[in-house]
């Protein structure tokens, strides 16, 4: 799959069927991510899928860390790294288990989508899609796991979907220090994404 950057570079994505297939998400936490990551910066992905996103940050200058609790995803994201001839650190992890950090810019595109038992995914790829009950299970773990990180990340940019109620996650973020805005806001056909990003200070 040949995938153009919010830089206008064309990246080259391995796809596998076990993996989150780079989407309309995906191509907008990449713009959101292009327009925050400075050179030099520590940029961690959580939820990587193929990579793109981290990839991005990559060209941009930062140094990368990406994670995913799908080892397939682990694996592909390595292999795109290697076939842009980018660098970045693939971990296979639970969100942010493990990791200390620093980290500057943290981005994460989680699933988002209330999940109902006879909703699943077969195989690992329900990871990239099971939000639980209220779509909003996965991304307040995270925010859980956020608050071990020392310092904070100057900056979080979550993906949010229309179909969950953003309001948990902003409590948990504000209970952090951050204020909050919309990066980015895009309408699709049965629901409106934004990148809710998040600012310590």
């Amino acid at each position: 799959m040949d995938l153009e950057g919010p830089d206008g570079h064309r990246y080259f994505i391995a796809l596998q069927e076990d993996v989150y297939r780079p989407s309309d998400d995906t191509l907008l936490l990449a713009k959101a991510v292009q327009a925050e990551v400075r050179a030099g910066d520590r940029f961690l992905e959580v939820g990587c899928g193929a990579g793109f996103v981290s990839l991005v940050a990559a060209r941009a200058g930062a140094g990368v860390t990406c994670t995913d609790a799908n080892p397939h995803a682990v694996g592909l994201a390595r292999h795109n790294a290697r076939q842009n001839r980018l660098a970045v650190t693939a971990v296979e992890t639970d969100l942010l288990a493990g990791l200390a950090g620093p980290f500057d810019v943290v981005a994460f595109n989680p699933p988002y989508l209330p999940t109902a038992p006879g909703d699943y995914v077969p195989g690992p790829l329900n990871l990239a899609f099971d939000g639980g009950a209220d779509g909003n299970a996965v991304v307040l773990r995270f925010a859980t796991q956020l608050a071990s990180l020392r310092p904070l990340p100057r900056c979080v940019l979550v993906v949010h979907s229309s179909l969950s109620d953003p309001a948990p996650l902003r409590e948990a973020m504000a209970g952090l220090g951050y204020g909050n805005d919309v990066a980015l806001d895009e309408a699709h056909t049965f629901e409106r994404l934004t990148v809710q990003r998040f600012r310590s200070g």
